[in-house]
């Protein structure tokens, strides 16, 4: 059965106490993040025009080899270290061990080479290039990182990244192809347990042709400010995971089973707004729906319609590889109800479902379907193993009953067991 359909009196105050400690992070904590972060900036600004183009291109290798080993351990680290105070130092010391050792490393191969350099005019374009190419190089290392380190879900470390104006000025300004590859790079050590099912579900076998333009409408962009990232630690499988999902009611965010399996505190990021830990109140591993309480939620609840027709056109919505938030257009191509594994491949049940022509990847999941009107039809969950183009999601036959009650759920529920991707 699916937990969360009950609430017990008895879990209410926990949960309450625990929402309280997921209220975004005092503004003390982000403006001293702030202020350290502009710091960094400035002292490799200065590195960098202090030592020269060449000098800073080897220490930018040798932190991004360092950024790159720290993406790969800190979700380790949750499965090592089970206690949260040592979690966050042995994060941090382990980042700073990294960072600084890769960076001292590549300066040192860099400085041999321009110890070579005599021209003085080079020299001075050097020094330049060095500042410029030292700033946003930092800039760049501190964005993926710091997404690794919100999602370890730590209340504190994620609601101040979340809520730090100078991460939030670097993800503007960072242009949007930049940032999917800096996903797709993450998202080698990131699992959100996509399923992938084949033709069992009737779906096509030749790829389909993707609708060549999504629709656009007031209504859809709207929309959007209510799909949100979501990130945790599967602390037991030591792995970070990566989803979407959206508001369907008060404080509440609807999104995959399977995102959140495993994960015990779930950070929760609306669309400009910051990060926020969530809770989870409730936990269907067979339908693979989840809810997720943030106090104090400030994403409006999108509506709901009714299941679409085959050959109706629609929007997902979604953060595919934990990236940038992308809305791309969507056909259906068949509805049924037919059997599909839990989210755990140990048993099948009954799911009405869509079949869609999309470009479903991985961390779309939980994200919404949407009707031209921009209302939510359905729950977007897996993409098929075999043919390129198509994805699924659930109708709004199993969505439905969900978001009718999720206001009304309170009580934390457990999330279940990881899923090892």
């Amino acid at each position: 059965m699916p937990s969360g359909t009950s609430a017990g009196r008895r879990h209410r105050d926990d949960a309450r106490d625990y929402l309280r400690k997921a209220e975004p992070a005092d503004m003390t904590d982000s403006v001293v993040l702030d202020v350290l972060l502009g710091l960094l900036l400035i002292g490799y600004l200065v590195y960098g025009f202090r030592h020269g183009l060449l000098h800073s291109v080897g220490s930018i290798l040798g932190v991004a080899a360092g950024a790159i080993g720290a993406v790969l351990l800190i979700p380790l680290l949750g499965s090592w270290i089970p206690e949260p105070g040592w979690r966050i130092a042995a994060t941090l010391a382990v980042l700073l061990v990294l960072l600084v050792g890769g960076q001292v490393l590549g300066a040192s191969v860099a400085a041999m080479i321009r110890r070579r350099m005599k021209n003085s005019g080079l020299r001075a374009i050097d020094r330049v290039l060095g500042a410029v190419v030292s700033v946003l190089a930092t800039a760049l290392v501190l964005s993926m990182v710091s997404v690794s380190i919100a999602a370890l879900g730590v209340p504190l470390l994620s609601t101040s990244i979340g809520s730090s104006v100078v991460l939030q000025r670097i993800d503007a300004l960072t242009p949007a192809p930049v940032k999917t590859q800096l996903a797709q790079l993450r998202a080698t050590v990131t699992n959100d347990g996509l399923p992938r099912i084949v033709e069992a579900l009737g779906g096509p076998v030749a790829a389909p042709d993707l609708p060549t333009a999504a629709p656009a409408s007031a209504a859809l962009d709207r929309a959007a400010q209510s799909v949100v990232r979501i990130t945790g630690n599967a602390y037991a499988c030591g792995q970070s995971q990566s989803g979407s999902g959206f508001v369907v009611a008060e404080d509440r965010v609807v999104t995959n089973a399977h995102v959140v399996a495993g994960v015990s505190e779930p950070v929760v990021e609306v669309p400009g707004k910051g990060a926020q830990a969530a809770t989870i109140v409730y936990f269907d591993p067979t339908d693979d729906l989840a809810v997720l309480a943030v106090d104090g939620l400030t994403a409006a609840p999108l509506r709901l319609t009714t299941t679409l027709a085959v050959g109706s056109a629609g929007v997902t919505d979604g953060y595919p590889f934990g990236g940038p938030f992308v809305s791309l257009p969507a056909q259906v191509i068949s509805v049924a109800t037919t059997d599909v594994n839990n989210i755990y491949n140990t048993d099948q049940s009954p799911r009405s479902i869509y079949t869609l022509a999309a470009d479903v990847q991985q961390g779309d999941s939980g994200g919404p379907l949407l009707s031209e009107a921009g209302e939510v039809a359905g729950v977007v969950f897996a993409k098929s193993a075999t043919t390129s183009n198509v994805g699924y999601a659930v109708t709004m036959e199993e969505l439905l009953p969900v978001a009718q009650s999720a206001e009304g759920l309170v009580a934390t529920v457990s999330s279940g067991d990881c899923i090892d991707g």
